[in-house]
């Protein structure tokens, strides 16, 4: 079992905090290792909740495994309600669905990666040293990329028209659910009041 990290979210749960928003932004994502026999649950959930609720948006990272199952899913039933947030322009192109929505970091202003960066390291100060050296080591550019892209799925972006997010789902590592971008984007979750539900407990919900 996963370590209860948050209160357990019902289904019931879900629907008030989408159907009381106005412009909702669900993520979904989590680890790449998503072993095969899990990826056809990632699907359907993505499949069922992009039908469920038709004004929402559906947000991911596009990496492999997690993202991309979940993606797949929603893309099933509507391609144009998927979020894409890019830690690079092209990243991984041909896995991104047909019809989708990206936007790749490097097209945010300046303040908007500034606000990203203060609540990336707000939410994991072990970001602290790579932000601020982000600029002078290739490879930490790169690097902080990722993890800027992680906060942005959460907090968004007015000028681009990204809404907050305001829930999340998650498939993660059960040894360390913690860990990586997708702890960090859990704790950015967390920072801003966002619930989030684990596949312990949304594999259970009637959907």
């Amino acid at each position: 079992m996963l370590l209860p990290l948050y209160e357990m979210t019902t289904f019931q749960q879900l629907d008030e905090i989408v159907l009381r928003n106005e412009n909702p932004v669900i993520l979904l994502e989590g680890t790449r290792d998503l072993p095969y026999r899990d990826r056809g649950k990632l699907i359907a959930l993505g499949w069922h909740l992009a039908r469920r609720y038709p004004k929402a948006k559906f947000r991911t990272g596009n990496a492999s495994g997690s993202d991309e199952a979940f993606a797949s899913g929603v893309g099933k039933v509507d391609s144009s309600r998927l979020e894409y947030i890019l830690p690079y322009e092209g990243h991984r192109q041909d896995a991104l669905v047909t019809g989708s929505r990206s936007v790749a970091i490097e097209k945010i202003s300046a303040e908007a990666e500034d606000r990203a960066i203060q609540n990336t390291t707000k939410a994991s100060p072990v970001y602290v040293s790579m932000m601020k050296r982000r600029n002078l080591v290739s490879k930490l550019r790169i690097k902080s990329r990722y993890i800027i892209r992680d906060t942005l799925k959460v907090i968004g972006d007015k000028e681009t028209v990204l809404h907050p997010a305001v829930f999340g789902v998650f498939y993660v590592n059960r040894d360390d659910p913690m860990k990586g971008g997708t702890g960090h984007t859990i704790r950015v979750c967390q920072d801003h009041s966002v619930p989030v539900v684990f596949q312990d407990d949304w594999m259970k919900w009637a959907v």
